[in-house]
């Protein structure tokens, strides 16, 4: 059950006198399990994102097949383009790991988001995108929501993540993804209620979001899929 729960991370943030400082925040889709955010510190000259790969088993070297990466408020078309980097293995470099477990670091720096910002995206700028984190969560209240739904989930308590998910679903209408609605049907379906999962799907169905069908495929994975048609 738990492995199911796919898109939370705890969050930790604060305010400084030169910005914002989000640790550890949530993110909505990532291509692979072993990768974090661990930092964004945001002010009026940059954005500074510091990432983790954690090698839970033996991954493949990992490279950053190039410098063109941007970030962007979800949703907008303009474009933050990359300043530097610190310790980010740009091919033909390459971050090789030699140990379960080991963890690796490095920080990119973009041009500052815009004040206000509450979530954005971190990608390539390629036809075909192999590195990705979007949807990362900047809102402290929504952060605060997602983490209380994780710490219930945690406790096994299956009614306090429910709720906090549902909570989650309606304090944002404009977060275009769909980690809530995926862990409210999911925890509804494992409790054998099958008609509010279902009332939750037709919801999900009529809203646009861009891991829509990331989201449909994992619930058909699951088993749950075939459960709401």
């Amino acid at each position: 059950m738990k492995r199911a729960l796919l898109f939370i991370i705890s969050v930790i943030y604060s305010v400084t006198g030169f910005g914002q400082l989000i640790s550890k925040p949530n993110v909505a889709i990532k291509p692979m399990t072993g990768l974090s955010v661990t930092s964004v510190v945001t002010n009026e000259t940059s954005t500074r994102v510091t990432i983790r790969i954690v090698n839970g088993k033996q991954l493949p070297p990992f490279s950053l097949r190039t410098r063109d990466l941007f970030i962007r408020p979800v949703s907008d078309p303009n474009t933050l383009k990359l300043i530097s980097a610190e310790n980010a293995p740009f091919a033909p470099e390459k971050h090789v790991f030699t140990k379960v477990n080991e963890e690796f670091e490095f920080t990119l720096v973009f041009q500052p988001l815009p004040k206000g910002t509450k979530y954005f995206d971190l990608m390539e700028n390629m036809p075909k995108r192999e590195f990705y984190l979007q949807g990362i969560i900047l809102d402290p209240k929504l952060n605060e929501i997602i983490t209380r739904g994780f710490d219930s989930f945690s406790r096994a308590d299956g009614n306090g993540a429910l709720k906090a998910f549902i909570e989650m679903a309606e304090y944002d209408l404009y977060f275009e993804y769909g980690m809530a609605y995926f862990n409210i049907i999911y925890l509804l379906a494992s409790s054998n209620r099958i008609p509010e999962a279902k009332e939750w799907y037709a919801k999900f169905k009529d809203r646009f979001f861009y891991d829509k069908t990331l989201m449909e495929n994992e619930l058909a994975r699951l088993g749950i899929l075939q459960k709401l048609k």
